[in-house]
């Protein structure tokens, strides 16, 4: 996977940019009333990690050193986020967290371009790694995006198109979100609500495709990537003590 050279943001940057529209995105599910301004401003600029965490996870695929070892960190960290998930959100359904998304999508990278698949074989693991990432968050969104970069890999135009069509699949699912809760009547103010979803999408874009010099950080590096892996527990169990704290859970 070759990368985009232009001058601007490390990758490291951007997933700096990527944990705190996370963060932003669940305060709001946790603090702020579903359907008010705000929280919906929140929660759609929160919607910027998806498609990043989704890109730089082909890149990883293709850059690091042992993919058993990504694969495993990727499992060791999901297990670990599991309760502060389950606590932050209080979810009462056999929900998995989003690590076990990028952990489906990163086997089906994996069961994509291996051997297997190459002699025809491979469809049912692949299809079985969908059907699993349905019981996680952003279902079988994060997997389709990962498949839909890998094929775009580093082709500006075909680049582009997909961040357009990230960014449409996350407005349309909005609006049926929309139509499901509120109905046709909903809409006036709902689009407002289509419109805030998309804005974190389009800027992902907009940061990868203008701004991404496809570099890391020159210094930390080591420290950076196990702050990126670390910061999705810590923020929920934060999230979860400090609305414990102020009695809002």
């Amino acid at each position: 996977m070759q990368e985009i050279k232009s001058r601007g943001l490390t990758r490291d940057a951007i997933k700096m940019i990527a944990m705190l529209t996370m963060f932003f995105n669940h305060f709001s599910h946790v603090f702020l009333t579903a359907g008010t301004y705000p929280a919906e401003f929140l929660k759609g600029i929160g919607y910027f990690t998806a498609p990043v965490m989704c890109y730089f996870l082909v890149e990883g695929f293709y850059k690091t050193s042992s993919r058993r070892a990504y694969a495993k960190r990727l499992f060791v960290f999901a297990l670990v986020s599991q309760v502060p998930y389950f606590l932050a959100f209080n979810r009462e359904a056999a929900v998995l967290n989003m690590m076990f998304s990028l952990l489906f999508s990163f086997l089906i990278l994996c069961v994509f371009h291996g051997e297997a698949f190459r002699r025809g074989k491979g469809q049912l693991q692949i299809a079985g790694l969908f059907f699993l990432s349905v019981f996680s968050d952003w279902s079988v969104l994060a997997p389709a995006f990962t498949l839909l970069f890998d094929r775009a890999g580093q082709e500006r135009k075909k680049l582009q198109k997909t961040f357009l069509f990230v960014t449409a699949v996350v407005g349309i699912n909005e609006a049926a979100s929309v139509a499901q809760t509120e109905g046709v009547l909903g809409f006036p103010e709902g689009a407002v609500r289509v419109l805030f979803s998309m804005t974190g999408p389009a800027l992902a874009g907009l940061c990868i495709l203008y701004g991404y010099n496809g570099e890391r950080a020159k210094k930390g590096r080591q420290v950076l990537k196990w702050f990126f892996y670390g910061f999705y527990p810590l923020h929920l169990l934060l999230l979860w003590l400090a609305a414990r704290a102020m009695g809002t859970m």
